[in-house]
């Protein structure tokens, strides 16, 4: 499987990232060896295309760690299957339907990061998953959002994600799309309050766009 760098997605946070394109229909198990990762033992009864995502997502922060000058280093998953980043280092991955990508950075610029790039809904999906991933409190400004974008809750769900993915590795504790909600936007940023974390965390701003 080939995993080719694409500048299709350009990411307006300032720290190193590397996107990539694959074709997850070409995979076999080899590919792990031919992009030298190391092919990890929770994967052994995964399908294919969750095999060769994990792939695609580790190329890419391989790279990403060696614009930070940190070479051959192996990013494990923990139990909870999060990336675990070399100490010092803040990072996260992202991927969907072909495209992968990560992004990192020193953990001193940062206290988190969360990337996350999705797939538009269909406008069924769009009507059925609200009451899932929307807060009650949101609800106003979410109908504000759909009268200038055509998938508004694409967006949010993905906003939602990369808060997820940011926040994890400092509070180590699930939690669900009801813990943040949209609180003002723009048209370049989502900016999200936690309804937790409130005393640990400020606000948070998502500048990411659906696929």
């Amino acid at each position: 499987m080939e995993i080719l760098q694409t500048t299709k997605l350009r990411p307006q946070l300032p720290y190193p990232y590397y996107c990539s394109e694959f074709e997850a229909t070409s995979f076999v198990d080899a590919d792990f060896s031919t992009h030298q990762i190391l092919f990890p033992a929770q994967l052994g009864k995964a399908v294919s295309k969750r095999k060769a995502e994990y792939l695609a997502g580790r190329v890419c922060a391989k790279h990403v760690l060696a614009t930070l000058s940190i070479d051959n280093f192996e990013l494990h998953s923990g139990t909870d299957r999060a990336p675990i980043w070399p100490e010092n280092i803040i990072g996260s991955i992202t991927h969907t339907q072909g495209v992968a990508m990560a992004m990192a950075c020193q953990h001193t610029d940062v206290a988190g990061i969360g990337i996350d790039i999705e797939q538009l809904m269909s406008a069924e999906q769009e009507l059925e998953l609200q009451k899932q991933i929307l807060h009650p409190d949101e609800y106003p400004l979410f109908r504000q959002l759909a009268e200038q974008l055509s998938h508004p809750l694409t967006v949010i769900f993905s906003a939602k994600e990369s808060i997820f993915k940011a926040l994890y590795p400092s509070v180590k504790q699930f939690f669900g799309f009801e813990a943040a909600k949209l609180i003002a936007f723009n048209q370049q940023q989502l900016q999200k309050i936690p309804t937790y974390f409130r005393n640990s965390w400020r606000p948070c701003s998502q500048l990411w766009p659906a696929l």
